[in-house]
C-alpha cells in the first residue's frame, strides 16, 4: 500500500472519530440521551472501529501515527475551550474524573504491536474492553444496586457480574474460532479470563480499566494459550495465593482492600510475563514506598493507586519497547526499579538512616543478582554497573536534596527519574549497534 494511501487512511480515521464524537452528540441532544449512555456509544463506535486496525494497516508507521494523532485530538479536545457542550462532552461529560479515552488508544496501539500474526491476542481484548466494559457501566447505572466502594468513588456488583458474563461469552467464541485450544481448556481458560478482567475491571479507577483490562487479557493469553489445564489450574492457585497474602497484610501495611488486590494483580501479571526473580525489584519499590509513605506523607489522596498506574505504565514501557526495538529490555526495566526504590529510601527522615543505608546497597546488591540470572542475551548492552552506580546516585542524591518536590505526585515523579538513566543506556546502545547484514 503507497504512503500517500495510508495517509489518507489515517485522516480518514480521525475524521471517522470526530464524526463519531459530533453525530453522538447530535442524537444525545434530540432523543435526550443520557451522558453515559453518549459515552458508551462513542466507546462501542470507536473499539469496533479498532477491530479492523490490522486489516487497514499492513505497516506499523501509520499505526503510530493514528495512534499519535488521535492522542493529539484527544487531548485537545479536554482544553476549556472545547469542553462543556461541544461535541468532546460526549465524552467529558460524566461527573467523574477520567482518563478512558486517552487509555483506550493507549491500549489499541500497545495491542496492534504486540499481537502481529495472532488474531486471537488482538480482537478478544479489544472486544472485552469494547462490549464486555459497555455492558458492565450501561447495567450498573440502570440497575445497579448493590453498591461497592473503592477509593475513586462506587461500582456495582450488578455491572462487575454483566462484565463476567459478557467476557466469559466472548472468550468462549474466539477461543474456539480462533485457537486450536481443546474445549475443555477452553472452558477452563475462559472463565480464567472473565474472572481475571472483572476483578481488574472492578479495581480500576479513572478510567484506567480501558488500559488494564485488555492490556491484562492480552498478557494472560499471550503467556498460556498453550499451557496445559493442570498448569493453568497452578496459575489461578499461584494468583489467588498471592491475592490472600496482599489482602492478610493489607492492614499491616496500611493498604486498602482495593490497593492491595492492585498490587496482587500488578505482580500477578509481571510474573506472567517474565521470570518471578524480575518481580523481586517491583516488589522492593512497593515496600520502600510504603515505608517512604508512612513515614513522608505526600499530599497525593491516593498515594498507592498513584504507584500501581506508574509502576504497570513503567513496566508496559520497557515491554513495549524491547518488543518494538526487538532488544531485551529486561536489565533497563530492573535498573530503573531499582533506581525508583532508592529514591523512596532517600526521603525516609534522620531517625531512619539506619535503613537507609542498609537499604541502598542491599537493592544494589539485587539488582546485580537478578542481572546475572537472565539470559545471555539480555546482556547485549554490555558492563551494567556504571549505568547503575549512575542510576542509583541520580536517584537518591536528587530526591535526598529536593525532598519536597516530591510530596506532590510522588510516584509519577519518582518513575520518571529513575527512567533517566536506563533509558538513556538502552537508546545510547541501541544506536551505536551495527546492523546485521
Amino acid at each position: 500500500m503507497s504512503v500517500a494511501v495510508n495517509l489518507l487512511l489515517v485522516v480518514g480515521s480521525i475524521s471517522a472519530m470526530l464524526g463519531l464524537l459530533a453525530g453522538t452528540k447530535w442524537l444525545g441532544r434530540r432523543h435526550g440521551l443520557s451522558v453515559e449512555l453518549q459515552r458508551k456509544c462513542v466507546h462501542i463506535g470507536t473499539g469496533l472501529y479498532a477491530l479492523t486496525l490490522p486489516l487497514t494497516f499492513s505497516e506499523r508507521w501509520p499505526a503510530v501515527l493514528l495512534i499519535s494523532l488521535s492522542l493529539i485530538v484527544l487531548l485537545g479536545l479536554r482544553l476549556r475551550r472545547f469542553a462543556g457542550d461541544g461535541i468532546s462532552s460526549a465524552v467529558h461529560g460524566v461527573a467523574r474524573k477520567s482518563y478512558g479515552e486517552l487509555f483506550l488508544a493507549l491500549s489499541v496501539g500497545f495491542l496492534f504491536f504486540a499481537s502481529q500474526g495472532q488474531p486471537v491476542l488482538y480482537a478478544l481484548p479489544i472486544l472485552v474492553l469494547t462490549l464486555s466494559d459497555a455492558a458492565a457501566a450501561l447495567t450498573g447505572t440502570r440497575y445497579g444496586r448493590k453498591h461497592f466502594q473503592v477509593e475513586a468513588g462506587t461500582k456495582t456488583w450488578e455491572g462487575v457480574t454483566m462484565f463476567f458474563l459478557v467476557t466469559w461469552i466472548l472468550a468462549l467464541i474466539l477461543l474456539l474460532l480462533m485457537t486450536e485450544m481443546d474445549r475443555s481448556k477452553v472452558v477452563l481458560f475462559s472463565v480464567m479470563i472473565a474472572a481475571f478482567g472483572a476483578l481488574v475491571e472492578a479495581d480500576s479507577w479513572r478510567g484506567f480499566d480501558n488500559l488494564f483490562v485488555p492490556i491484562g487479557i492480552h498478557l494472560l493469553l499471550a503467556n498460556n494459550l498453550s499451557t496445559e489445564p493442570l498448569a493453568l489450574g497452578l496459575l489461578v492457585v499461584a494468583f489467588l495465593a498471592t491475592l490472600v497474602f496482599m489482602l492478610a497484610f493489607a492492614p499491616l501495611l496500611g493498604l486498602t482492600n482495593h490497593a492491595a488486590r492492585a498490587y496482587a494483580v500488578l505482580v500477578f501479571l509481571i510474573c506472567s510475563v517474565t521470570a518471578p526473580h524480575n518481580a523481586i525489584l517491583p516488589v522492593a519499590t512497593v515496600f520502600t514506598h510504603i515505608l517512604a509513605r508512612n513515614a513522608r506523607p505526600c499530599r497525593s489522596p491516593y498515594p498507592d493507586l498513584d504507584l500501581i498506574a506508574a509502576m504497570s505504565g513503567t513496566a508496559l514501557f520497557w515491554l513495549f519497547l524491547g518488543d518494538y526495538t526487538g532488544q531485551n529490555a529486561l536489565n533497563a526495566y530492573n535498573l530503573g526499579f531499582a533506581g525508583a526504590a532508592i529514591g523512596f529510601l532517600a526521603l525516609l527522615p534522620r531517625r531512619l538512616m539506619l535503613l537507609t543505608a542498609i537499604g541502598v546497597p542491599v537493592i544494589g546488591a539485587i539488582l546485580f543478582l537478578v542481572a546475572a540470572a537472565n539470559p545471555a542475551h539480555s546482556q547485549w548492552h554490555g558492563p551494567l554497573w556504571p549505568w547503575a552506580l549512575g542510576s542509583m546516585a541520580l536517584c537518591f542524591i536528587t530526591i535526598a536534596t529536593i525532598p519536597a518536590w516530591f510530596d506532590r505526585y510522588r510516584a509519577a515523579r519518582v518513575m520518571a527519574l529513575s527512567l533517566a538513566v536506563p533509558l538513556t543506556l538502552f537508546l545510547a546502545k541501541l544506536a551505536m549497534r551495527t546492523p546485521t547484514l
